[in-house]
């Protein structure tokens, strides 16, 4: 092999690598940036809406809601920043939730959190190997699946 073919060869490997990084970002990295730039006007729109909201947070099951909350009322909105429901902050209980996972269901919480299902607000519970959702008014299984350990 010539030294004008190692050359070449190496000029179109460097361009192969070059092009791959460069799909790569467009393909991969640009729509998880559209995502993030999605989540962040409607995290705006709720900020603007609500006054003095805190703890918002992303929730994905049926499909994307943001939940937060001030000292008084929870609140449960749609991807866009709309408001899908509140409750009052006295009809909080995650004892109960966790109580009815862990004696109904043989769950043993890990984690508790509010997210929406497929109607409603509810308590998401993790345990080591399942998770449940528990309607947030009703404390009825919404929804149970095993995690993969």
């Amino acid at each position: 092999m010539t030294h004008f073919n190692r050359r070449f060869t190496a000029i179109l490997w460097v361009t192969l690598i070059l092009l791959i990084l460069i799909f790569w970002s467009l393909f991969i990295s640009g729509p998880n940036r559209v995502r993030e730039a999605q989540q962040e006007q409607s995290i705006a729109r709720i900020e603007s809406k609500v006054k003095g909201i805190k703890g918002i947070t992303r929730h994905v099951f049926d499909y994307v809601t943001y939940q937060g909350y001030t000292e008084k009322k929870l609140y449960w909105f749609d991807i866009n920043g709309e408001e899908i429901t509140s409750r009052d902050m006295s009809t909080l209980s995650y004892e109960k939730a966790t109580k009815i996972a862990k004696n109904d269901y043989g769950i043993e919480p890990v984690s508790i959190f509010l997210g929406y299902g497929y109607n409603n607000p509810c308590y998401v519970i993790e345990g080591k190997y399942e998770m449940i959702l528990i309607d947030y008014d009703t404390f009825e299984r919404i929804y149970e699946r095993e995690l993969k350990s």
